[in-house]
């Protein structure tokens, strides 16, 4: 009687502790994820005390906190970060309507073809463990999430660093994007049939000023449409798309680096290998709610002037790590699923990647080896939570630093923020981003 009461008893113990964690909020997830690994916010982890992130980063992060290159500051997050509501609410109303073809298309179940528009995430609940697809559909959610910013530019500063050096070079420039999926005002004529058009304009130095890179990309299988514009010969030239792992602008960075994954998904073979508490770079004021963007006059709406961007380590004076090392993220820890990711394309510079991945945030690491399967270089993304007209979105990034670990040189991105250099802005549904303006013929006015 005695053992059957026990039994009893560790049934209904059992019972109310999965109820519980059913009912749990991100409050009770996250102070789970806290009581799983060996640190805890206000936590400082430099190369004495390395070996409580072992498991916690992608192997060359923990490296570089190793021999001293980074220190990392240990958050929490105040709240629920995410994107809104009725966001989540038009992502759930797509469970199974698409799926994902042979040849690793986004396409309509009703038509059997590549949809025209999408709204929300079009895979709201998968089962990374046993769907095959489910790589390719965390991935067609990610596209969707950074869609929705809209009409969309932002000012950047590209950094080149060594080890040794220092700070080499800085370009800046604009990035302009014209999202026709998931756009927050609706569908809009969409006559090229493209997913988005991108232009990224440079600005500074002189001897680079006014080069513009102009991208297609379209719904259907066809390859980007890439043209580039050179001042100094004032001649539009057309590049070849079907390669999007070359030097941006001779940096460290490649073209599909942007958002840590900026390629088209069917390009690549996508195999979700495992899922894991992973910490999150994130800055600091990001822990305590989302950056509130403020109409501007023009109808756009903008970030705000008191949020501090990124500031690398050649930026802050007595600095003892790597000079590109970020110096101001703090860490949350977060679920990721770690994605395995080879290009189709054998010419292809990247080989077998390691991509993990936030699914409220975005891509968040990049861990990459070279064709002949030997590491190469590593790149992690810090996101930035916004707020405009009662939504929320979280897939615009504050900075970016890419570290080649084979020449020990790296370049830094800052795109967020109050900077040394000057207010870094970002605008969301600006008016004067239009699709007229993203036209091969229409590049050397831009370029003015």
């Amino acid at each position: 009687m005695k053992r059957k009461m026990m039994v009893l008893l560790s049934a209904a113990s059992l019972a109310l502790l999965l109820a519980g964690n059913a009912l749990a909020g991100w409050k009770e997830d996250q102070a789970a994820l806290f009581q799983q690994i060996p640190v805890k916010p206000g936590d400082r982890i430099d190369n004495s005390n390395w070996e409580k992130v072992k498991d916690l980063l992608p192997p060359s992060v923990v490296n570089y906190v190793k021999k001293g290159d980074f220190i990392l500051d240990i958050d929490e997050m105040k709240w629920e970060y995410g994107p809104d509501a009725e966001y989540k609410k038009t992502s759930a109303g797509n469970a199974g309507k698409y799926d994902v073809n042979e040849q690793g298309q986004l396409i309509d179940n009703a038509t059997g073809k590549q949809p025209v528009y999408v709204e929300g995430e079009p895979f709201p609940s998968i089962d990374w463990k046993n769907d095959p697809k489910a790589g390719q559909k965390l991935a067609y959610n990610q596209v969707l999430n950074f869609a929705r910013v809209g009409n969309y530019w932002c000012d950047w500063h590209t950094y080149w660093v060594g080890r040794k050096a220092g700070l080499e070079r800085t370009v800046s420039g604009r990035w302009y994007l014209n999202y026709f999926w998931n756009r927050p005002d609706g569908k809009t004529a969409n006559p090229a049939g493209t997913i988005f058009n991108e232009y990224v304009k440079v600005t500074q130095p002189y001897d680079v000023s006014g080069i513009l890179n102009l991208t297609y990309r379209y719904i259907n299988s066809d390859a980007d449409d890439l043209w580039a514009y050179v001042p100094a010969i004032r001649r539009v030239k057309k590049t070849s798309g079907a390669n999007r792992s070359s030097p941006f602008l001779g940096s460290d960075f490649v073209n599909d680096d942007a958002f840590a994954f900026a390629g088209k998904v069917e390009s690549m073979n996508w195999k979700v290998i495992g899922e894991k508490t992973v910490l999150m770079p994130v800055m600091k004021w990001a822990t305590e709610g989302p950056a509130k963007f403020r109409k501007h006059t023009d109808g756009s709406w903008r970030n705000p002037d008191n949020l501090a961007g990124p500031l690398f380590g050649f930026e802050v004076p007595g600095w003892k790590g790597a000079p590109w090392a970020p110096t101001d993220f703090v860490y949350v820890p977060r679920k990721m699923y770690i994605i395995e990711v080879n290009a189709k394309d054998r010419y292809y510079n990247y080989g077998l990647t390691h991509l993990y991945l936030d699914p409220e945030a975005g891509f968040i690491y990049k861990y990459v080896n070279d064709r002949a399967g030997q590491y190469w270089k590593t790149l992690m993304v810090s996101y930035v939570p916004a707020a405009w007209a009662n939504k929320v979105t979280i897939s615009t990034a504050t900075g970016y630093v890419v570290i080649d670990d084979k020449t020990d040189h790296a370049s830094s991105q800052s795109i967020f923020g109050a900077h040394p250099k000057g207010k870094l802005e970002n605008a969301y549904f600006d008016p004067g981003v239009k699709p007229t303006m993203f036209m091969p013929t229409s590049m050397g006015v831009q370029s003015k």
